[in-house]
């Protein structure tokens, strides 16, 4: 075999590497042409810092939300949207000035060690069950490496730009983390 053909059958091989299921359903979703930025509370993906700021003062003051522990959060009471009485803390990241993803966490407010009802193994399957109804669509079982290098498993779901991803922060808590793909937050945000 001469030396083009074997450079093409390389080429053609590397080409064929299987792809993700979250890489495929990435890739299906980016290039759809409509873009989706509802999130809850009237908040928005691309949204300006001060809209945010506006928004959550305006809910602040119907008594829907308020400030979060250490003034570093929003906290919602989301009444009747879990099993059981939950909080739930979140605040966005900006690009440019524009909401690019909100970091939410979940816990059960009467979580205990020996409450294993209330752990956040149950409520990662309560939290996934709430962001299909609000947002539809399937989430995807994904079992990525953590900070410790020990097997995570989030769940994924990707409809045009917005990305939802959810996952254990702690033995309490359940992070959701919604995403503008089409305008990512700056590098070195977690």
């Amino acid at each position: 075999m001469n030396l083009r053909c074997t450079a093409a059958l390389l080429i053609l091989a590397a080409g064929c590497q299987p792809v993700s299921p979250y890489e495929q359903m990435r890739r299906t979703e980016l290039a759809r042409a409509d873009t989706v930025r509802e999130l809850f509370l009237n908040y928005t993906l691309g949204m300006s810092q001060q809209a945010f700021y506006d928004s959550s003062w305006a809910l602040n003051r119907r008594g829907l939300v308020m400030q979060g522990p250490r003034n570093q959060n929003v906290q919602y009471k989301p009444a009747d949207l879990l099993p059981f009485p939950a909080t739930m803390l979140f605040y966005p990241d900006f690009t440019s000035g524009r909401m690019a993803r909100m970091r939410i966490l979940f816990q059960y407010d009467h979580w205990a060690p020996w409450n294993t009802r209330l752990s956040s193994d149950s409520l990662l399957l309560d939290v996934t069950q709430l962001m299909t109804q609000w947002y539809g669509g399937e989430f995807l079982a994904q079992t990525l490496t953590d900070a410790f290098n020990r097997p995570a498993q989030q769940f994924v779901s990707i409809r045009a730009n917005r990305e939802i991803r959810i996952g254990l922060k702690s033995d309490q808590e359940v992070f959701v983390h919604i995403t503008d793909l089409r305008n990512p937050p700056t590098i070195g945000q977690p």
